[in-house]
């Protein structure tokens, strides 16, 4: 017997609404240093860990509305962009870490090797796209 399911674009769209839509996403800077944390360390783990100083600032903005992308089949929340500016004597980090406010656990982990270093008055942008999917 051979079953086949299809999953609704409206699941989807509910799923996406209760995770993501209206919820206020920050994504933070951090030196993991000899910690070992890992993306299944909760997010107030990963702010001690999180830079300061030199221009740094944590990314915050509230998430809109998505909708369904047909082509690659998943209900898309509209990307945005993470910029970071570097003033003074610059920073340095090697991860970077996206999660909604208020969520124990962060949304991934994104792993820079080597570390980063921004020079002042170096801009750097990281796009985040969120997204559900069956």
């Amino acid at each position: 017997m051979t079953f086949t399911v299809q999953r609704s674009t409206k699941e989807l769209a509910r799923v996406a609404n209760l995770a993501y839509e209206g919820e206020t996403f920050k994504v933070a800077l951090c030196n993991v240093g000899s910690t070992g944390y890992t993306a299944e360390s909760t997010v107030a783990n990963w702010l001690t860990t999180e830079i300061s100083g030199n221009g740094y600032s944590r990314f915050s903005l509230v998430l809109g509305t998505g909708a369904y992308d047909s082509v690659d089949a998943r209900y898309k929340v509209p990307f945005f962009d993470a910029v970071f500016t570097a003033s003074g004597s610059g920073f340095t980090y090697d991860r970077i870490v996206p999660y909604v406010d208020g969520a124990t656990y962060p949304h991934s982990v994104i792993i820079a090797s080597p570390n980063i270093v921004q020079v002042p008055n170096q801009a750097k942008v990281f796009r985040v796209l969120l997204s559900v999917d069956d």
